[in-house]
């Protein structure tokens, strides 16, 4: 199964139930074992839409980055295996959809991982850095936030945080490849497992 995000993956309170609609349907069919998450052209997801975020009240948009991370909190403890199929720019809450996901695999050739925040005059909320700080390693948890650079596919398997890198043209194909011995577990067992995992960032998220 594959959960591809639309509209440059920028997330607003309708897509963000279309995902979770989307995740709700995954798990209503115990035929599926595997989910790979993609998104369309020179996008895997832009993140937070900004201008539905500035627009609202303080409160209401906090509320919905809460909520934003609550479907997060659903990946790392999703019961089946989930892979994310990286096919273009993973910024800011795409990025961190792809540090949520079990896998990652990568274009080589364009598109950046990238966590803006320090360029928005925003900060992360606790949730949000235990995230980053429990996916990637210190070095590239200080790079990332503090400079707000872009990374490329290649330097972010470098670093650590991406699995894999790989054409265009191969990239479900890696992306199988990588989800494959994992297919047909007990979803009991994975999600526990995946619970245990990252239960450092679950207990932030649950506590928000």
């Amino acid at each position: 199964m594959t959960l591809t995000m639309h509209n440059e993956g920028k997330f607003n309170p309708a897509s963000l139930a279309e995902f979770n609609q989307a995740l709700d349907q995954v798990l209503a069919d115990e035929s599926l074992t595997g989910l790979l998450i993609s998104g369309e052209g020179k996008t895997f997801a832009q993140g937070l839409d900004l201008e539905y975020l500035t627009a609202e009240k303080p409160d209401t948009a906090m509320d919905f980055v809460h909520q934003c991370m609550q479907m997060i909190g659903r990946l790392l403890s999703f019961p089946i295996p989930v892979v994310s199929a990286i096919n273009g720019h993973a910024f800011g809450l795409g990025a961190m959809i792809a540090l949520a996901s079990d896998y990652q695999v990568m274009r080589e050739d364009r598109g950046y991982f990238c966590l803006p925040e320090v360029d928005l005059g925003m900060v992360l909320i606790p949730s949000m850095n235990a995230l980053v700080i429990n996916k990637m390693n210190n070095k590239a948890v200080r790079d990332s936030l503090l400079t707000g650079g872009k990374v490329s596919g290649p330097s972010a398997q470098t670093a650590g945080f991406i699995d894999q890198c790989c054409s265009l043209d191969t990239l479900f194909i890696e992306a199988e490849q990588i989800i494959a011995p994992m297919l047909g577990k007990n979803r009991h067992a994975v999600g526990g497992l995946k619970e245990g995992i990252n239960q450092a960032i679950l207990t932030h998220i649950n506590q928000a």
